[in-house]
């Protein structure tokens, strides 16, 4: 049952009598949390739960230490020092953790996070306590951008448990220039995420070679137990060293020289393209950018997105790529009178 504002306000009205005297008796935790309510009458069972929840709610994490003492007919704090105040996060590391949830709240729909949602949610409770009492709304003012459903999500903890396990994986998958699907017998490695879709990098059993499937185009996956796992020295990072996106591979990288028009230049500079990016000359009406990397697919697209803003001077031969792409855009806007 989701914690409402009126509870939060008692734990923290009995909270501060527990601290403020040695014994507070139960009409005099009614009292308190009436005056601070505004509401009257509030039960003794009301307050009996309250306690309860402070010692035993594993929501609210408190595990206050009551204690009742009937010689002095009223409730302490078995430690002196103890207080829900004394939270160990101070205001700026709740405000990171408050939006750190509302950025989590994007991927909930994806079955993976459902195996971490107890845990999140405590730390969305705890957070949301001192929120609520602030009456505090959860960055109104902050807009993300919106995460798509990533179909094949569902596959994720299956391959996740393949990969830790060491066991081979079975499917059928689609490539997009395809109408059928094919079976695949896989060695996993690893699972990458690229622009809000996953993918699965693994040895392909018959090939012999490393492949990547977009889980997307995933279907009928199982574990085949009667195929020992292959052991690899798969190196995530030694593959995609030299690539931007999905498309790993071990072909020799090459200097890729851009030449940007001042204005796209300010983007490119503060958010780099590849970790290899450097200036190579600055003028008043251009910047030239060296990248050490492969000429993927995904490269060409990223240099076809930058438009008019940018051309590319080197090699000759990623030019003549790009020249022929521009070409056949160009057919596509011709007159119709000139048909």
């Amino acid at each position: 049952m989701p914690l409402n504002k009126e509870a939060l306000i008692r734990y923290r009205v009995i909270n501060r009598c527990l601290v403020d005297s040695k014994y507070v008796s139960k009409a005099r935790l009614i009292r308190a949390c009436e005056e601070a309510l505004d509401i009257a009458p509030i039960g003794e069972r009301t307050i009996d739960q309250d306690i309860h929840d402070m010692r035993e709610d594993t929501r609210l994490g408190f595990h206050a230490p009551i204690k009742h003492s009937r010689e002095k007919n009223g409730y302490y704090y078995e430690d002196p020092d103890y207080s829900i105040d004394k939270i160990p996060l101070n205001e700026e590391e709740l405000d990171a953790l408050s939006f750190a949830s509302t950025m989590l709240e994007q991927y909930k729909h994806i079955d993976l996070f459902t195996t971490f949602t107890g845990a999140v949610q405590k730390i969305v409770d705890a957070v949301n306590i001192r929120r609520m009492l602030k009456a505090e709304s959860s960055y109104p003012f902050i807009q993300f951008d919106s995460v798509p459903e990533m179909k094949g999500s569902e596959y994720l903890i299956e391959i996740i448990e393949a990969i830790r396990d060491k066991h081979v994986l079975e499917f059928r998958h689609r490539r997009f220039d395809s109408d059928k699907s094919y079976r695949h017998i896989v060695h996993p490695y690893l699972l990458k995420e690229y622009r809000y879709r996953w993918y699965l990098i693994g040895l392909h059993n018959d090939l012999q070679e490393i492949r990547t499937y977009g889980l997307d185009r995933i279907s009928d996956i199982t574990v085949n137990r009667e195929i020992q796992f292959k052991e690899s020295d798969f190196d995530p990072e030694d593959y995609f060293r030299y690539t931007i996106g999905i498309s790993g591979t071990y072909q020799e990288p090459e200097k890729i020289i851009l030449k940007f028009t001042k204005f796209q230049s300010k983007y490119v500079i503060t958010q780099p393209i590849h970790e290899s990016q450097e200036i190579v000359e600055e003028t008043e009406t251009h910047v030239l950018v060296s990248l050490f990397v492969s000429s993927t697919y995904e490269l060409i697209s990223r240099i076809l997105g930058w438009g008019a803003d940018v051309e590319v001077m080197e090699p000759e031969t990623l030019r003549e790529r790009m020249k022929e792409v521009v070409e056949r855009m160009k057919g596509f806007y011709r007159m119709k009178n000139e048909d």
